[in-house]
């Protein structure tokens, strides 16, 4: 392995001796965003196009290099395998230290078990440097809690952390309470918070209600919840605007207690694994929703309470169940004439007969009609349609996953007819603001 790696470094060497030139501009200066995956996919890409093998020593080296020389990084991502290579000392931490004392986010991922006296001097200069982080992501991969002292002390150490993010990729029986006590050093500012994978308990959701100002939360896979432990979020101190909960392994009697004692004060509900028993919660609590996502396996009966959400954005997460012409007649007839915005999130595209049923059977009030998906011609014929049949047209916003895509003249010939008919077109986001 050692040969394999010198014999890489002498052919870098040769190539850079032939193709040495100059830079022009210091563009390392003024780099705010620094991520390793990315430095990792131009040099693996370059890498192939030389013939040279991998070498994760000048992946490294580029690392180390923007750290050293850039001035301006605001949003760093940090694997543990660059203190891998012995290239950063004390000394590199310290010079580069000052470089990200105005850094605003910070992805730290624990790829493997690490325990390099290195690393913690590194987070502990960076508590003691960098105090203006606005978000701080956490991404861990193995059981041991390594570091999370010095983690901890990065979290109480910023002046006011609005986003807090973390994933745990394996279940060790417990997650650590260092991490959620520390978060309340930061309630008078955290106003999102992610978590995925954490295995629940007492402590971890005392310290949780606490976060005053929170306003976005979103569990993903959690584990442990029961009813008793549910109750305790009767008593969180914050009002939320957004609840995103995912997870297959919960029974949806704890999906309905966690909405029914978090969602007096919700505008955006998104919910994984919805089913009718959920549904049917939802439409008692009389939740004043402005905006639900509904991801589902999608049985039919689902779609009857949809009269009684008067949602305005209805985003709907399909899939091969649901791209059936009884699915799309169901659902228009199901519309509440108060949802105007409405969203098909699909990697494969809808039938083309089946969005004329939905468009033919569905109210004419729809506002926003929006596509995570490629639209064919077939699709701008039906919509186009749909426009024209419409004296009082509504229609404002038409929105396409790929809208700059290369469209053929037919295409554009539907596309401007649309437009003509006062239909703004825009790319499809997930999270789009009126």
């Amino acid at each position: 392995m050692y040969l394999i790696k010198q014999d890489s470094i002498c052919k870098m060497r040769k190539f850079f001796q032939y193709n040495y030139s100059k830079p022009t501009f210091n563009y390392p200066k003024y780099i705010k965003y620094l991520s390793k995956a990315l430095i990792n996919n131009v040099v693996d890409y370059w890498f192939k196009q030389q013939k040279i093998n991998i070498c994760n020593l000048l992946k490294v080296a580029f690392y180390h290099m923007f750290l050293r020389q850039s001035n301006y990084i605001k949003d760093l991502g940090i694997v543990l395998d660059i203190f891998d290579e012995n290239i950063f000392n004390i000394h590199d931490i310290n010079t580069f230290i000052i470089n990200i004392s105005n850094l605003t986010t910070l992805q730290l991922h624990y790829s493997y078990i690490i325990e390099y006296e290195i690393f913690s001097k590194f987070l502990q200069l960076f508590a003691k440097n960098c105090k203006n982080l606005k978000h701080l992501f956490l991404e861990q991969f193995n059981e041991q809690h390594h570091h999370l002292n010095e983690i901890s002390l990065i979290i109480k150490s910023q002046y006011g952390l609005k986003k807090f993010d973390y994933h745990i990729h394996t279940i060790s029986g417990l997650s650590s309470d260092i991490i959620f006590t520390s978060l309340e050093f930061q309630k008078d500012s955290l106003v999102s918070l992610k978590l995925y994978n954490i295995v629940f308990k007492k402590s971890i959701l005392q310290s949780i209600i606490k976060l005053h100002k929170l306003k976005s939360f979103e569990i993903n896979s959690f584990h442990d919840m029961t009813l008793e432990l549910c109750e305790i979020l009767e008593f969180a101190s914050f009002k939320l605007r957004k609840l995103i909960i995912k997870n297959k392994f919960c029974k949806n009697n704890i999906t309905i207690q966690i909405i029914k004692y978090l969602g007096i004060t919700l505008e955006i509900l998104k919910v994984k694994y919805m089913d009718v028993k959920i549904m049917e919660k939802i439409v008692q609590y009389n939740l004043n929703l402005k905006t639900l996502d509904i991801d589902s396996n999608w049985n039919l009966s689902i779609l009857s309470y949809l009269k009684n959400i008067k949602v305005k954005n209805l985003n709907l997460y399909l899939n091969t169940n649901s791209n059936e012409k009884l699915f799309f007649i169901r659902l228009a007839e199901s519309l509440s004439d108060n949802t105007t915005h409405i969203s098909f999130m699909t990697w494969k595209s809808i039938d083309k007969n089946n969005l004329l049923y939905f468009l033919n059977n569905c109210h004419n009030y729809i506002i926003s009609l929006n596509f995570k998906h490629k639209c064919e011609l077939e699709h701008l014929k039906v919509i186009l349609n749909y426009v024209k049949k419409n004296n009082n047209n509504n229609l404002k916003y038409l929105r396409i996953c790929d809208i700059n895509q290369d469209w053929s003249v037919k295409e554009i010939e539907i596309l401007n007819q649309i437009k003509e008919k006062g239909v703004k077109l825009a790319q499809f986001i997930d999270d789009y603001k009126e």
